[in-house]
């Protein structure tokens, strides 16, 4: 069952983000389904929550989960805090009366709750898992989930990968001009707001053109007097004062659009303070590897059933 196009907050600048909800045919008010929220990619800069993996449009037959797939305001038209706020304002909508009553009470996230996301959208789910970076932007902190799961994550925006210009970019083969993104106005952060892109659109060369620039903590963080450092994952964590639910990653390890050391340092952090903590390096892999209609990631939802046994 397919409920697409779903408003779950109305922003004072005029932006609705939407979500599309997926639900296991067998789910019942009597035994509801576990919720998956999954954030798209795209560097906070591009994307659409239309863009799910073949594996996550199984995920309600397969695996009995309830798949959450959400949208957020794109940067710099909304830098980080407003983006925090549309990941805020969709948690909090899952607990409440209008989305049991929309999902008929057959998906609960009383019967556990996965952030999980891909790249950008990765780094979505382990902030609003842990807590970090929401107080910093006078945000209320989201409720714990069950358990956090970044595929090829960003976690620090501190690496240098985000602040060396690459003239081109090394998967690339010229380099982006300026006026490319100038045309459509993507790099003026008075333009209209939006809360998606096409995937084949002319905003999808943004993030290319951000690795080549450098540019992304400025097109997140710009003119909020904010730092990278608070949000910065690993560094967080060995601060003592987030919380840490077991935690499943996976990373290719020829990943040239988000180094795999983003997720290295995030289990490395999590595994000092005690954390349960799962990083599996796909050898040979490279970015959306998930993409292919025949990958299955069987360990992510072995890991989903190990921290959701009622499933």
């Amino acid at each position: 069952m397919s409920l697409c196009d779903i408003p779950f907050v109305s922003n004072k600048d005029g932006t609705s983000p939407k979500c599309d909800v997926f639900l296991p045919e067998n789910a019942t008010a009597a035994n509801p389904a576990p919720v998956l929220v999954w954030w798209h990619g795209g560097g906070l800069l591009q994307g659409t929550r239309k863009g799910t993996a073949p594996h996550l449009q199984r995920a309600p037959e397969e695996h009995g989960l309830c798949v959450v797939s959400a949208d957020y305001r794109l940067a710099p038209q909304s830098r980080l805090p407003d983006i925090l706020s549309d990941v805020a304002a969709l948690l909090s909508w899952l607990h409440s009366p209008a989305f049991a009553e929309l999902t008929s009470f057959r998906a609960s996230p009383s019967s556990g709750l996965v952030l999980s996301g891909s790249s950008a959208g990765g780094w979505l789910a382990l902030l609003a898992g842990t807590g970090i970076g929401f107080q910093a932007c006078s945000l209320p902190v989201p409720a714990s989930p069950t358990a956090i799961i970044g595929l090829y994550p960003i976690s620090d925006l501190g690496d240098p990968f985000w602040h060396t210009k690459q003239h081109p970019v090394s998967y690339m083969n010229r380099i982006i001009s300026v006026s490319e993104l100038e045309t459509h106005g993507f790099l003026d952060p008075t333009a209209p707001k939006t809360t998606e892109s096409e995937l084949t659109g002319p905003r999808s060369i943004f993030y290319h053109y951000m690795v080549q620039e450098g540019i992304l903590e400025d097109l997140l963080l710009g003119g909020t007097d904010l730092s990278q450092d608070s949000f910065a994952v690993a560094q967080s964590l060995r601060t003592g004062g987030y919380r840490a639910p077991p935690t499943f990653m996976m990373h290719g390890t020829i990943d040239d659009k988000v180094p795999i050391a983003q997720a290295e340092a995030v289990e490395a952090a999590l595994r000092e303070i005690g954390g349960q903590v799962e990083l599996v390096k796909v050898v040979g892999a490279d970015h959306l590897f998930d993409r292919d209609p025949a990958s299955d990631l069987s360990r992510m939802y072995a890991f989903i059933r190990n921290v959701i046994p009622a499933m």
